[in-house]
């Protein structure tokens, strides 16, 4: 029998490193720095982040909120949400979050659909979640996602690069991605314009291993417009 994707994500959320596995280990110390990539390029481009508590930001598909801490330990002090299909994963976000940060508010996902309310954020990231839902159900996601932005928020979709041979190698061997379909751009682009998005804009990061820290970051600047980066981001208005 086909495990369900709560019940996939679940099996892997004790401890939950991120899929970290050899490849990865030579890239990065851990999990965190994958992941503090995608933190230095919102805040990169979304300074104001760090400067108006008034904007809220919905982390969906959080898996263990590692986004959501890192972006808390970078000093965002709006309000965060982190949903997910994964209870077990939930439960963990919440058990290792550290006590001396403000916590988000975490809620189970149903599917691709929420509880909260409409027009609730200011920034909804979706950080490597898309290749795990079935392409049929994809559009759910963007339908949901485009209900809970506010109108002028703003959408960022990250996702591994399958155009990157590296990343499609470590993909493949990667437990909890054992599943995935990978998502070109255009594919992103293409659905996002069909639902109706507008400012639809594509960039490129993870050049070069995040241990190089400065250095990766440096990379990403220049060589943005390249679509050969580990991941890409596409952003969104509503």
């Amino acid at each position: 029998m086909t495990q369900t994707p709560q019940a996939e994500f679940d099996a892997h959320a004790d401890g939950y490193d991120s899929g970290m596995n050899g490849l990865k280990v030579l890239a990065g110390d851990n999990a965190d720095d994958f992941i503090a990539v995608k933190v230095r390029w919102l805040l990169r481009w979304w300074p104001a982040l760090r400067t108006d508590a008034s904007l809220s930001v919905l982390d969906y598909g959080c898996g263990v909120a590692t986004l959501l801490r890192l972006l808390r330990a970078a000093g965002i002090a709006g309000p965060l949400t982190g949903t997910d299909v994964s209870t077990g994963m939930l439960r963990e976000a919440d058990r290792i979050w550290p006590a001396e940060l403000p916590r988000p508010m975490f809620q189970t996902q149903n599917g691709a659909a929420t509880s909260l309310p409409d027009r609730s954020f200011d920034l909804i990231v979706i950080s490597a979640v898309l290749h795990h839902v079935p392409v049929a159900e994809r559009p759910e996601v963007y339908a949901e996602l485009h209900r809970l932005l506010r109108p002028g928020g703003r959408l960022v979709v990250f996702e591994h690069n399958p155009w990157n041979p590296v990343t499609s190698f470590v993909v493949a061997r990667t437990p909890i991605d054992k599943d995935a379909i990978l998502l070109p751009p255009p594919e992103v682009s293409r659905a996002l314009t069909t639902g109706g998005w507008r400012d639809i804009r594509t960039g490129h990061l993870m050049f070069l291993p995040p241990r190089l820290g400065v250095v990766a970051t440096a990379a990403e600047r220049v060589f943005h417009w390249l679509p050969l980066g580990g991941q890409y981001a596409v952003t969104a208005s509503k």
